[in-house]
């Protein structure tokens, strides 16, 4: 009798160990996740590493036109999609190995909007339309500061069933962030970018 105490003690002593990752699945009680510390670490490097290579995706000038592209004494031309740089930044998006087929598409939908735009509205001055902000911070404002904040901000995972969870968090200077992640064999990416409250 004694030992089968002992053992229900250290058994419920080591359920007892909390984390600061939770995992919260509809309803049910927070329980610890391996998935859980994967996919904020996935959410955190993705932020890191997107702060770290803006400079060089910027460099990909997929929007042509406009006051930076006008030379002196000559009016701007119309802005207009670069589509061969707007695929060289979308491979080295994809290149980083943080996000799925699905999103990239999306950002090659945000390109041929923009290029639609603006070929029935064209203008020259201004922030090019679609591209007047960060399509992952999702704001106008300078975010870089936030890359303090990563990994000290709390993280809340739901996940939603195997293959599907969501992350979210707040950045003090950007804002709250619902990421939207996909399970793929047996890796997470990210699927979606999301403002949230």
């Amino acid at each position: 009798l004694f030992s089968i105490l002992f053992l229900q003690s250290c058994q419920n002593k080591n359920q007892s160990k909390s984390s600061p990752v939770a995992k919260v699945d509809s309803g049910k009680k927070p329980e610890i996740s391996n998935d859980s510390n994967e996919q904020i670490t996935l959410v955190k490097d993705f932020m890191k590493w997107y702060i770290k290579n803006m400079d060089m995706l910027s460099k990909f000038d997929a929007i042509g036109g406009g006051p930076a592209d006008a030379k002196e004494n000559e009016e701007a031309e119309n802005y207009y999609v670069d589509f061969k740089e707007a695929e060289k930044y979308i491979s080295e998006l994809k290149k980083s190995g943080f996000l799925t087929d699905n999103l990239l598409k999306n950002e090659e939908k945000l390109f041929l909007e923009a290029d639609q735009y603006y070929k029935e509205n064209p203008e020259n001055d201004g922030p090019p339309y679609g591209f007047d902000y960060d399509h992952f911070f999702l704001t106008q404002e300078a975010f870089e500061e936030d890359l303090l904040n990563i990994d000290k901000s709390k993280y809340v995972v739901n996940q939603k069933d195997e293959f599907n969870s969501e992350v979210k968090f707040v950045l003090p200077i950007s804002g709250g962030y619902k990421y939207s992640l996909k399970k793929i064999g047996s890796k997470w990416f990210i699927e979606k970018i999301e403002s949230a409250k």
